[in-house]
């Protein structure tokens, strides 16, 4: 009897022995195969460049004028439309002013045209030549004193410039004046009509420019964005041309890199690559090819790929230096 149970106890030793053989054998095929359909994928970073805002902005103002009020600074955001400098107007208020009288006494005597001269018009208008030619011989003389004054290094260019200006308009509200008690004097004709009507126009188009001019003095933001640069402050003169501030729309950052030519026909639009930040190395991030230059840089010998990142990153600063790599 002792002895069936030991020969049974030993087979049952086998037995276990063999199903956890069996077991053994299993998970180690599986791991094999499991290794084998995991492709070693690697990033061949083959293209270079610099981190860059797609779109930007440099400020710079139509006229020369003082800064009266500067509404900015370095690191702040705007929005699209928003008044950024405000420029010295009280000059340019005033040629608007007498570009709007000028156009007044133009329509005025286009009416007076049109209806006939009496006794009283004349008068009105020969007082309203006295009092034009007054201004200009004031404003003549005025602009005169200014030159001799600029001459001598004492005035700014701009500040001569607005006192020619100044000379023009009052010129030309002293020579409509003067048309306009000719016109009375003559009588209606189709011939006064018509020049009454030109002269309407002229003062007008006076007008516009006097107002293009008062509008240039406030100076508004192109894009939306982050000031990343200020060149001027208030109290300062602004110089026509000159870049004042500039703007970056920082919503969509690129790299803006460069592929060999002979490596060009290894990607293609909406491609989808890595890339890699030296001032963030332990960070990769994804992008997408959006656009090929289709010319090649003869002296380099390399094209212009523009990368665009797809998602939004803080870390991201125009400026970074930038390797952009496919998977192969």
């Amino acid at each position: 009897m002792k002895k069936c149970i030991l020969w049974i106890m030993v087979l049952m030793l086998l037995v276990t022995s063999n199903i956890s053989g069996c077991s053994n054998n299993k998970n180690n095929n599986t791991t094999i195969d499991e290794t084998a359909i995991i492709p070693d994928q690697k990033i061949n970073y083959f293209m270079s460049g610099k981190v860059e805002a797609d779109e930007s902005a440099a400020i710079t103002s139509k006229i020369n004028a003082r800064v009266s009020s500067m509404n900015v600074d370095v690191g702040d955001a705007v929005s699209e439309g928003d008044s950024i400098i405000t420029l010295d107007s009280k000059d340019m208020e005033a040629e608007a002013q007498q570009a709007q009288a000028a156009v007044e006494v133009a329509q005025a005597n286009l009416n007076k045209v049109k209806s006939g001269s009496r006794p009283e018009q004349i008068e009105e208008a020969e007082a309203a030549v006295e009092s034009a030619k007054a201004n200009y011989e004031n404003v003549k003389t005025t602009n005169e004193r200014n030159k001799v004054i600029f001459d001598a290094k004492g005035m700014s260019k701009s500040a001569l410039e607005q006192s020619e200006t100044a000379l023009v308009t009052a010129e030309a509200t002293y020579k409509s004046a003067q048309a306009a008690l000719d016109m009375l004097n003559k009588g209606e004709t189709s011939e006064s009509i018509a020049i009454a009507e030109s002269q309407v126009k002229s003062a007008q188009a006076a007008l516009n420019t006097a107002q293009v001019q008062l509008e240039n003095g406030v100076i508004k933001s192109p894009i939306s964005g982050v000031i990343t640069a200020k060149n001027i402050n208030e109290g300062e003169l602004a110089t026509a041309g000159t870049i004042l501030l500039s703007i970056v729309n920082l919503d969509t950052i690129i790299v803006n890199s460069y592929v060999p030519s002979t490596d060009i026909n290894k990607i293609s639009v909406n491609q989808e690559v890595k890339i890699k930040i030296s001032e963030v190395p332990d960070k990769e991030f994804d992008g997408e090819i959006s656009v090929i230059d289709p010319v090649i840089d003869s002296k380099n010998k390399s094209v212009l790929v523009k990368v665009l990142f797809k998602e939004k990153n803080p870390l991201l600063k125009p400026g970074m230096f930038a390797e952009v790599g496919i998977e192969e």
